[in-house]
């Protein structure tokens, strides 16, 4: 590995220098402080730069890893550890601008950026700094996401196109050896012969292979017991003209919705739900602040050897009955963090973090049995969340062995977000939610988890409680009218993300 994310080369005796327990900011703790000796611009505009490069390895490694079939890396340790580093310098960064503002060097504004939301900094009328001078210490996080997605989007693109120029190569092979659908077969042609058989792409990609999807080939099970089951010659025209309608199909089709790949089995049962409560919304930046979760069966009933609620919910009307084993822990920040405070986090949770330090709070990132504790939970059974990618993002940098136990395929993801978007005939697509509105609040409302005057929490405990109630609402709902994993398209078994990993298979007519 010897780009970042960025395509920039990684200076590897760099990420060696870095002091990842102590901090990798260039402030000290004084710099930090209102009217010190230090230049802000000048400390900010390093920090930032750090923070720029460092990321841009996490994401790379990150990718690496996932991709890494052959398993020569074994540990996900490095990233977490960067991560860990990672979060301490956003600390550092974000008193860095409040000192400015202290100063009054710049005002600072939450804007919406496309994909993020970006602090932006704004010179003070009168004072020392001028907009062009805040130029190079603004966040570039934007920015960078932002590109990267294009970038992404483009390289999809380009393998979409040549995917499709591969096809296209496969028909015109076929027309040379067997003719044209119109003209009938070329009996003349070799029968041996083969459009990219042990081509560089049929090595990487391996060989195409026609299967059940088109209805104009046998079975594989026809072929094996009746070898003429089809006559030659109609067969291969059978085969092309078949092969360029499915072609043109697919080219017609919308992009698939790639978060159908979470949505639950018919097979479901036994699932642990949970809901994580952060003060940010990047795992490599932000710290996990209230964690619940609860286990609930699907469709069998309650473990009679189930341990009570020992919770008391805040609406009387809630069904405890149907979960059990719940559980809320609370964790920290560190005291930058804290002295930072973060008035959104309030406003949507009631969770204070400027109160969130000492021994009562423990650092989520420092507590290796608490990481093992929920690593045991989350490899036990499907754990299921409301846009999971969130929890499974936080998961990857902050739990020890998590990453790993996902790559080898231990664990499991069912996401209720797809659920409702895809299931739920009152997701109903209005100008501020172009899908339906799908956020946890509504689709729990619409199951009848939560009642119309009452409102989503934002509490893990209580949010995972409405999801997993309104999921087995809903499961019960779709089994009765044979819809959802019942229905044509839904899949058999507990259903729900999980790494395969299997060796390729070939099979030759």
């Amino acid at each position: 590995m010897l780009k970042d994310a960025d395509d920039h080369d990684i200076d590897w005796d760099w990420v060696r220098s870095l002091d990842l327990e102590h901090g990798i900011g260039v402030a000290r703790p004084a710099d930090l402080e209102p009217g010190a000796a230090g230049n802000v611009h000048d400390l900010l505009k390093e920090d930032l730069a750090i923070r720029d490069r460092l990321e841009a390895i996490i994401a790379k490694m990150s990718m690496v890893f996932m991709r890494d079939f052959d398993r020569h890396i074994k540990t996900y340790e490095l990233p977490r550890a960067l991560a860990y580093a990672d979060r301490r310098l956003t600390d550092q960064i974000d008193l860095l601008r409040d000192r400015g503002v202290a100063e009054g060097l710049w005002t600072i504004t939450d804007e919406d950026r496309q994909r993020v939301t970006v602090p932006v900094l704004h010179a003070v009328e009168g004072g020392p700094l001028t907009d062009d001078d805040l130029a190079n210490i603004q966040d570039r996080t934007a920015e960078i996401v932002n590109a990267r997605a294009e970038q992404r989007k483009a390289d999809r693109e380009k393998r979409e196109a040549a995917k499709h120029e591969r096809q296209m190569a496969l028909f015109e092979a076929d027309e040379k050896r067997y003719g044209s659908v119109e003209a009938g077969p070329d009996e003349s042609a070799p029968a041996d012969s083969s459009s990219d058989a042990n081509s560089a792409d049929d090595l990487v990609e391996g060989p195409q292979i026609i299967n059940d999807d088109n209805p104009a080939v046998p079975s594989i099970e026809q072929v094996h017991t009746n070898e003429t089951a089809v006559p030659e010659a109609r067969y291969e025209r059978s085969r092309h003209a078949a092969a360029e309608h499915v072609a043109a199909r697919q080219a017609a089709a919308p992009k698939d919705y790639w978060r159908e790949v979470y949505l639950p089995g018919r097979d479901v049962d036994n699932v642990m739900g949970i809901d994580l409560e952060t003060n940010g919304t990047e795992p490599y930046r932000a710290y996990i602040i209230d964690v619940g979760f609860e286990y609930m069966n699907m469709k069998s009933p309650r473990p009679t050897e189930a341990a009570g609620a020992g919770y008391a919910y805040d609406k009387d009307y809630y069904e405890s009955g149907d979960a059990y084993d719940q559980h809320r822990f609370s964790f920290g920040v560190t005291p930058e963090a804290a002295r930072h405070g973060n008035a959104f986090i309030i406003q949507l949770t009631g969770i204070d973090i400027s109160q969130r330090t000492g021994a009562e709070f423990p650092l989520f990132d420092e507590d290796p049995d608490a990481q093992a504790d929920l690593l045991r939970r989350l490899t036990s059974q499907p754990f299921v969340a409301h846009m999971a990618t969130f929890e499974h993002s936080f998961f990857m940098l902050n739990v020890a062995g998590y990453a790993e136990a996902y790559r080898n395929g231990h664990v499991t993801i069912i996401d209720t977000l797809p659920m409702s978007r895809l299931w739920d005939e009152g997701s109903i697509p209005c100008e501020g939610h172009p899908d339906g509105d799908n956020t946890l609040d509504a689709y729990a409302k619409r199951q009848g988890a939560l009642h119309e005057d009452d409102a989503e929490r934002h509490l893990g405990l209580e949010d995972t409680h409405i999801m997993l109630l309104a999921m087995k609402h809903h499961l019960t709902q779709l089994k009765a009218e044979a819809r959802g994993p019942w229905g044509p398209g839904g899949k058999a078994g507990v259903g729900g993300k999980r790494i395969v990993n299997y060796r390729r298979r070939t099979w030759r007519r």
